[in-house]
């Protein structure tokens, strides 16, 4: 028996939830309320690099036609927002906890988590999100060869968001909002 693309998603948020809630609970919980000058620069750049992403993305992809399903660009919005930015700090957390074993330099420590949190995107997105969705990526689009530098310019101001001030909720709403942008772009439905 075949599993369909929605019933996948649904579990992988399932299995992201539980993890997110098991590992996370008290940065969910806890928003911590420093906004010191870096961290209004960070969010500032994060929000410039999201405006960058919205329009290369729009301009590298295509929705095949499909018709706009505004239930499955709100479910998926909210839901892989939530769901992803979990699984994402947990790999970095990983990282850096395996780092922290043999040294205590905050570079090194941030290097390694974002190692993982990279080598998790990069199979998730190669292995799952690219294999039950639609095709949707246009390669003769001009704007395909800045798709990669600027998913990393969001992966690094994230990752660097966790690093300094343990804010999921923020990069939630981030990583909602990149999940909006793809929803929109590609088209595709959870609910048939």
């Amino acid at each position: 028996m075949e599993i369909s693309a929605p019933l996948m998603i649904y579990a992988y948020w399932a299995i992201s939830i539980v993890i997110g809630f098991a590992f996370f609970k008290d940065d969910i919980l806890n928003f911590n309320k420093d906004f010191d000058t870096r961290r209004k620069i960070l969010l500032l750049c994060s929000v410039v690099i999201l405006a960058i992403n919205a329009w290369v993305y729009s301009h590298s992809t295509s929705d095949g036609g499909r018709p706009l399903n505004i239930p499955t660009v709100i479910v998926f919005s909210i839901g892989n927002g939530i769901a992803e930015t979990f699984m994402f700090y947990a790999c970095f957390q990983l990282g850096k906890t395996l780092a922290g074993k043999v040294t205590e330099n905050p570079w090194v420590l941030f290097i390694a988590g974002f190692i993982c949190f990279m080598i998790y995107s990069g199979i998730v997105h190669g292995l799952f999100w690219l294999q039950i969705l639609p095709e949707h990526v246009v390669q003769t689009s001009p704007y395909k060869p800045l798709f990669m530098p600027v998913q990393l310019l969001i992966a690094s101001s994230w990752a660097l968001n966790f690093f300094w001030y343990r804010d999921i909720r923020t990069v939630i709403f981030l990583h909602a909002l990149v999940d909006l942008t793809m929803a929109c772009s590609v088209k595709f439905s959870m609910f048939n």
